[in-house]
């Protein structure tokens, strides 16, 4: 068993994000949840870990984190490997802006608005409910548009090497880019699709794909 434990499941977004981070910086992990299933994240034991009931949690050496950019912060800062954080102070700072970005625009517009819709319908037959999503697209356009003007010298956000802010955004783009309009959606936003193209060819893009988009492949 390896020193490190990351404790979440594999289709969630900031789980692998943590994940990313993990294999880009070389550090061997267990990814693990042993519980009966995700509503016992808001039950203790889970709680004394993760106060507010979610995923990821990391274990290494006694000591216990949680939340996504805390974790691949603290990975970085403690192993040794490529840095995750660029060097230059005005990019360490640019790389912190798209992760707040990420977190407070891009998650809530992309994943919950839209890609949630389709993954989790809270509809009575259990389809997607094609009204809200359908309301959602302008603002998922529109985001998309943004994010490909952040790409444009990319393919990542500080150009050819990823950092922890890439780690965020690729896997709500990978979910994206399976909805039934993702192709659409990723043929108007050509720097996004490269970014998502770039990264597909690192060895740590295969090694976390979740389960159900290998399915979908």
């Amino acid at each position: 068993m390896s020193e490190l434990e990351i404790i979440g499941v594999d289709m969630s977004t900031f789980v692998r994000s943590v994940r990313l981070a993990c294999h880009e910086k070389g550090v061997d992990y267990d990814l693990t949840f042993n519980y009966a299933g995700m509503e016992d994240l808001r039950k203790e034991p889970h709680l004394a870990l993760h106060p507010f009931g979610r995923i990821p949690v990391m274990r290494h050496d006694g000591f216990v984190l949680c939340e996504a950019s805390a974790i691949c912060r603290y990975i970085d800062d403690s192993f040794n490997g490529p840095a995750l954080v660029p060097g230059e102070r005005r990019q360490a700072a640019i790389m912190e802006q798209w992760i707040s970005s990420n977190a407070d625009y891009v998650a809530p517009r992309l994943t919950r608005n839209y890609i949630l819709k389709y993954a989790f319908p809270r509809t009575e037959d259990g389809k997607p409910d094609m009204e809200l999503i359908n309301a959602a697209l302008p603002t998922v356009r529109d985001t998309l548009n943004t994010l490909n003007t952040a790409l444009e010298d990319g393919p990542y956000f500080l150009g050819e090497t990823p950092y922890i802010a890439d780690f965020f955004l690729l896997p709500i783009i990978d979910y994206v880019a399976a909805m039934p309009e993702g192709p659409e959606l990723l043929g108007a936003a050509p720097n996004v699709a490269r970014f998502r193209d770039a990264f597909s060819k690192r060895e740590s893009y295969s090694a976390t794909l979740p389960d159900m988009l290998k399915q979908a492949a």
